[in-house]
C-alpha cells in the first residue's frame, strides 16, 4: 500500500497515511484541528532487486583519496 502525504491548510502540518491508491486523492482528517487535509506530493524511493551490491574501500584507500600522493600519514612505512 502506498504512502501519501497530505498538508492540513489550518495547522500548515503533514500528515503520511498509507491508503490503497484509489483512496488517495480523498481527503484526511487533521489530527489537530480535525479538519479536512488536502493531498500533497510525496518523494518515494524505487530499489530495484537486480541492484549492484554496494562497494565499500579499505581506510587505506580513503585515506589515498583524502590526502593525496606522497602524503607523510600515508606513505607505506618500511620494516626495520
Amino acid at each position: 500500500m502506498p504512502l501519501y502525504t497530505y498538508t492540513c491548510p489550518e495547522c500548515e502540518i503533514e500528515v503520511e497515511e498509507l491508503r490503497p491508491s484509489w483512496r488517495a486523492d480523498e481527503p484526511v482528517e487533521c489530527p489537530v484541528c480535525h479538519g479536512l487535509c488536502a493531498r500533497g506530493l510525496s518523494a518515494f524511493s524505487i530499489r530495484s532487486r537486480s541492484a549492484p551490491a554496494p562497494v565499500y574501500a579499505s581506510p587505506q584507500q580513503v585515506a589515498r583519496a583524502l590526502h593525496g600522493p606522497g602524503c607523510p600519514c600515508c606513505i607505506p612505512r618500511r620494516r626495520s
